[in-house]
């Protein structure tokens, strides 16, 4: 992942310019004031531009603090759903939200379609692992597949598919 930071502009002009700073999240306090000039629990401040994969939480009168909150947020995220982010935020309504599912969410990382899911679940499955072999190779893994995807909520990544709660 890239890193996370924030460009920040004072808006208290000093002798006729305005200051501004890039600063990588999380942002010190001592940093933000020694920087611009402003400091942290004031609202002379905006953030004016962002590289963050969670910039649609952020406004420009967004604080440091919750700036820093989210960033500890989407760090303590599992490492796949922080590769996914964008594509998962398609189903969640905020980082909060994805943060309080995070170990609910099923990440098949190493199946490629529905068919592989199936496979897997079945392959994991007690019941299904008594059938005779002979008789589950004629095992229609597609069509079970298409089941789970009409029954359940799955999303396909370039990293694998997703089970969500």
């Amino acid at each position: 992942m890239n890193e996370m930071r924030v460009c920040i502009e004072s808006r208290l002009p000093t002798s006729e310019e305005i200051r501004s700073a890039w600063f990588t999240l999380p942002i010190d306090e001592e940093e933000l004031e020694e920087q611009i000039g402003v400091p942290i629990d004031s609202e002379d401040y905006r953030i004016t531009e962002l590289e963050l994969p969670f910039a649609d939480e952020v406004g420009e009168d967004t604080t440091i603090e919750k700036l820093n909150d989210l960033y500890h947020i989407f760090e303590s995220l599992p490492l796949d759903l922080q590769e996914d982010y964008g594509e998962l935020m398609c189903y969640f309504t905020s980082l909060d939200e994805l943060h309080q599912y995070r170990y609910d969410v099923i990440h098949y990382s190493w199946c490629k379609n529905m068919a592989d899911v199936a496979r897997h679940l079945l392959d994991n499955d007690p019941a299904f692992s008594a059938v005779e072999e002979r008789l589950t190779r004629y095992f229609d893994y597609e069509a079970y597949g298409q089941y789970l995807d009409d029954n359940g909520n799955f999303i396909e990544t370039d990293h694998g598919i997703y089970e969500l709660p």
